[in-house]
């Protein structure tokens, strides 16, 4: 390898003189071939099934469209990520002899942002990776094949990829729509793209109509399909139990009897109240419900808080005693309103806790914590936090466009990066105003 090469990562360099992209493949000067071992699969198809049933991405967003917390934390650090979108940029010594940031405006990657939509479907990318912590890109050269003309960001969830070869390699990306049916190329159900193959690059063009291109981030004792971190809080049980909370509360809602009272009415006091034959049977019913529904009217009413009841109660001159009178019962609620709620809330914790978002910057307290949504400047902390974090993700969702860059022969001095959003913009009067924030991105 020549020692002015600009050294690239995922196995290729750029020589500065050439302008070529060039693979790192085994030279005379390496003293062995970096080994692979091919992971085992006995199953009959192509592809490598993600999960046990094929069907991991979809059963991933199942439980995701029942989670309100989970999605919105998600999509919060989607938009962390993001920031206000990418932009490309040279580094250039300013007036005051410090570095600065000025913006490319080279026609080309002008275009190529533009007629691709980049920060649109970047913000794909970037979610297909918080979710499942895979994603991938289809690459389409232009028809001379030695530039990329256009770029796809597929939906992670139809995607499967091949299995490797006897040389570690995977060579095709599998897409579909419809994995839980049995897709097939015959019926027009399935498509293939080929990864991109160092083998057909000359460095000057690319022999092949389009390739797939995986972006992923790296967990351990994957071959195939790598795992979101917070996945644990699904394998360890907390998002099936907060998103059984909420059915558990309108089943409650739904079948429970609510009685707040028991009256006791003696049995004989329509009878001595309105004796035979003096009044019918049909006159004591009637005035059986009259009476009830006035008792209910003086028990349930707001404005009837307070109030005090008067009874009347018999005394038998034979046995010298007072019968049974009326009897009113207050019905104790043995399932309070607030039921499993304190199982929601842990669980609620654990999802923010393994997905690594402040419960403050979506409007919830601190777990475990009194309620409240947090002041200014906690979400504000909290935000420079979680953006201080990406580092290492937006050096693996930019790492694409670096290789488009080598790919096209841009101009290797021209770098990416998100433009961070200020949230201290409207806080100048804050002590913890623009100079005092955890980070600060020039544009």
């Amino acid at each position: 390898m020549r020692s002015d090469s600009n050294i690239i990562d995922n196995g290729y360099y750029v020589s500065p003189k050439a302008q070529a992209l060039i693979t790192l493949s085994p030279t005379k000067d390496d003293s062995a071939v970096s080994k692979e071992v091919p992971p085992r699969d006995d199953s009959p198809q192509e592809w490598s099934e993600w999960g046990t049933d094929n069907l991991f991405p979809q059963k991933v967003l199942e439980d995701l469209d029942k989670n309100s917390i989970a999605h919105r934390a998600l999509d919060k650090r989607r938009r962390v990520h993001f920031g206000r979108g990418i932009v490309a940029y040279r580094e250039i010594i300013g007036k005051s002899g410090l570095p600065e940031k000025e913006v490319v405006k080279d026609p080309e990657v002008v275009d190529f942002f533009r007629t691709n939509q980049i920060n649109r479907q970047w913000l794909e990318l970037i979610l297909s990776l918080e979710m499942f912590a895979n994603g991938w890109i289809e690459f389409i050269p232009n028809k001379a094949k030695d530039k990329i003309n256009r770029l796809f960001v597929k939906d992670p969830a139809y995607c499967r990829i091949s299995k490797m070869d006897e040389k570690g390699r995977i060579q095709k990306l599998f897409y579909s729509a419809r994995w839980d049916d049995y897709p097939n190329k015959e019926a027009g159900t399935l498509a293939e793209i080929p990864f991109f193959d160092p083998s057909k690059y000359d460095g000057s063009k690319y022999n092949g109509a389009n390739f797939a291109y995986p972006v992923f981030y790296r967990s351990f004792n994957k071959s195939y399909y790598h795992m979101a971190i917070w996945n644990g809080v699904r394998t360890g049980g907390w998002m099936d139990i907060a998103n059984k909370v909420p059915k558990l509360k309108l089943a409650i809602m739904k079948n429970q009897m609510t009685l707040k009272y028991h009256v006791q009415i003696p049995q004989d006091y329509f009878e001595q109240e309105y004796p035979s034959p003096q009044y019918t049977k049909e006159y004591r019913k009637e005035k059986a419900k009259e009476l009830m529904d006035e008792i209910e009217e003086f028990l349930t009413d707001v404005e009837n808080s307070g109030k005090s009841l008067f009874t009347f109660r018999f005394y038998d001159k034979v046995t010298k005693t007072f019968k049974e009178g009326w009897k009113i019962d207050v019905i104790d609620n043995k399932l309070k309103d607030d039921a499993y709620l304190p199982d929601s809330q842990a669980a609620n914790s654990e999802i923010l806790f393994a997905m690594g978002v402040d419960p403050c910057l979506i409007g919830s307290g601190i777990p475990g914590g009194k309620l409240g949504a947090g002041s200014g400047s906690d979400k504000r902390e909290a935000y420079w936090m979680l953006n201080a974090d990406m580092g290492p993700d937006r050096v693996i969702s930019l790492e694409p466009l670096y290789f488009v860059r080598d790919f096209n022969k841009w101009s290797n001095d021209i770098q990416f990066d998100y433009l961070t959003v200020d949230t201290s913009q409207t806080q100048s009067e804050h002590p913890t105003k623009t100079e005092k924030r955890i980070d600060q991105t020039a544009e």
